[in-house]
């Protein structure tokens, strides 16, 4: 099977048993596999298909311009909660990239977010002071040096703001990568089985699912949109939700352009592959179809993508549309649900926002915690305390 899934039924016990194959549950299971935890993955699609599969595979470090925008105070501090996480995340990817047998595609060339005004421009001069303060690096470029790394861009591009660690990787590659390591390990993964309730035990779960039932010692919430729908079966009541996103995808043609690009004010997120199509995104909304609930494309994101990416690089103008599709992010409160639960001392979150960037490296930080070790990050923040 290409994505590693395990045939047949469930075993009857595990000592981890991870709700979801997306990034982050993968990731997980690696890292606890590597360390000879015995851990079993579900899902109830197949692995890497929802929000993992679907995303564009940007990787962020600084703010998108929405993020950046907000003015209430619990959001300014969980955007720069989320700044804090980028960096590291990165540097966790391109240490992946190296040890994995397939070549995932980590591309760490940069990214720029342009203006085109004098107020986009203040907008993002301030932006770069709080980055720099929050320890990420980035500057603002302008003039013949903006021409020079950039000269695909219009000439409405007044100054952009250039943050060196961005880049890109493969999702469709990298998640199934991930999990032939973590077979390699002993992790065990199963598709299409959907967890139907929790039982709570004095030493762990039993999982009910439509393959059967397992127990566990500890259950790790990692099902991303589901994450809400999975707490409650263990009476545990969090703001989890989904939003419905929509992507383009260009032909193939010659490279020429090497960097992530945003837009300081309009919905953009603009990348070339390094099979030379265009993966077009930033946010713009689709919907879930009315018959399946499945993510289903949305027509006027599909112009108003199109046309804002020929803004920002004309080129764009004569190369075809060759797919598009729709996919479903995690709505939080804007930063990652990770870690125990007080009074659930068996159940553990791995919840992400920007979940593709931020998915292996919260994942590890949620593997420390499993394992009795103190994260390379304090993970307090995080806790599903703060929603009281």
């Amino acid at each position: 099977m290409p994505t590693g899934a395990a045939p047949g039924r469930l075993p009857n016990s595990t000592d981890v048993l991870v709700v979801g194959g997306g990034i982050v549950g993968c990731s997980l299971a690696y890292w606890l596999a590597q360390e000879g935890i015995e851990v079993v993955v579900i899902d109830r699609f197949d692995l890497n298909t929802q929000a993992s599969g679907a995303n564009a595979g940007s990787l962020h470090a600084q703010l998108q311009s929405s993020r950046a925008r907000q003015t209430d105070p619990k959001m300014v501090e969980s955007n720069n909660h989320v700044v804090k996480l980028g960096t590291p995340a990165i540097r966790l990817w391109q240490q992946l990239a190296k040890t994995l047998d397939t070549d995932i595609e980590v591309v760490v060339e940069g990214g720029l977010m342009i203006a085109e005004n004098d107020e986009d421009r203040k907008m993002i001069e301030a932006k770069v002071k709080r980055e720099n303060a929050l320890g990420l690096e980035a500057e603002i470029i302008s003039g013949n040096a903006l021409r020079t790394i950039a000269p695909y861009l219009s000439d409405q591009a007044l100054v952009a703001e250039f943050c060196p660690i961005e880049g890109r990787v493969n999702p469709i590659v990298a998640t199934p990568a991930i999990v032939l390591a973590a077979q390699r390990h002993g992790a065990r993964f199963f598709r299409h089985t959907e967890l139907l309730s929790l039982e709570k035990l004095s030493d762990g779960y039993e999982a009910k699912t439509v393959r059967g039932s397992i127990r566990c010692k500890r259950l790790v919430n990692a099902a991303g949109p589901g994450g809400g729908k999975v707490a409650a079966m263990a009476g545990i009541n969090v703001p989890v939700a989904g939003d419905f996103l929509h992507m383009n995808v260009t032909e193939a043609v010659e490279h020429f352009v090497p960097h992530l690009v945003q837009h300081a004010r309009r919905k953009l997120t603009l990348k070339q592959a390094s099979n030379g199509n265009f993966l077009l995104g930033g946010g713009w909304p689709a919907g879930p179809d009315p018959k399946t609930g499945l993510p289903s494309v949305n027509r006027a994101s599909l112009e108003q993508n199109l046309w804002m990416s020929i803004q920002v690089v004309p080129a764009l103008r004569n190369t075809r549309l060759i797919r598009t599709w729709a996919g479903i992010n995690i709505s939080l409160d804007g930063m990652p649900l990770l870690g125990p639960v007080p009074g659930h001392p068996n159940f553990h979150f791995a919840l992400v926002v920007t979940g593709y960037t931020l998915g292996p490296f919260c994942a590890q930080l949620v593997a420390d915690k499993l394992m009795g070790r103190a994260p390379v990050m304090d993970i307090s923040p995080y806790s599903v305390e703060r929603f009281g």
